[in-house]
């Protein structure tokens, strides 16, 4: 087989994760006034339990601390996948549209991206603002491991009230805090 056999190969076998059709059509434009929306089936159910079993096992590469970029490297193909989905521009337009929020950016440093290992640890955010990039968390996302299901925060009092029963995977999304023609962004 050639490169480009396999290149096709693994490309025509290429499954999202996360379910755009399902958020488009169900979340789009949500009530997030309280600061807090529950999306159900936001993994596809098919992938789920390799998934979960994947980022557990590559739970270091969501780590704060060494280089990112060599960490995701190293990590599994379902993680490298995983993250790169939660970081792509489609995504980042999904959550837009759903959340209201505009000009996210992703975590791709992983400064406040993790897994949260259930019951002993609750998501939460060190800090909502990272001095060196000038950044705001804008926007932290729950995946409950177990179900798929998925908590959506845009304030620390809605980040509190999430419960985790099982492990999860908790996301942030920046945000940059400018003013254009006086209106705040």
């Amino acid at each position: 087989m050639t490169n480009d056999e396999q290149l096709i190969r693994e490309t025509n076998g290429y499954e999202p994760l996360f379910s755009y059709g399902h958020l488009r059509g169900h979340y789009v434009g949500s009530d997030m006034t309280c600061g807090a929306l529950h999306v159900e089936q936001f993994v596809r159910p098919e992938h789920l339990s390799a998934l979960r079993e994947t980022l557990v096992a590559d739970h270091v590469v969501m780590s704060p601390s060494g280089d990112a970029a060599v960490q995701q490297r190293k990590a599994m193909p379902i993680t490298r996948q995983c993250l790169w989905e939660l970081q792509s521009g489609i995504m980042l337009r999904v959550l837009e549209n759903i959340t209201g929020l505009h000009n996210l950016l992703p975590d791709t440093r992983c400064k406040q991206t993790r897994i949260v290992f259930a019951p002993s640890e609750q998501p939460k955010i060190e800090t909502w603002h990272d001095p060196d990039t000038g950044l705001d968390v804008a926007l932290v996302l729950v995946i409950q491991l177990n179900n798929g299901d998925a908590e959506f925060s845009t304030n620390a009092k809605s980040l509190t009230e999430v419960v985790t029963s099982c492990t999860a995977l908790q996301v942030s999304y920046w945000q940059h805090k400018f003013e254009m023609t006086g209106v705040s962004a």
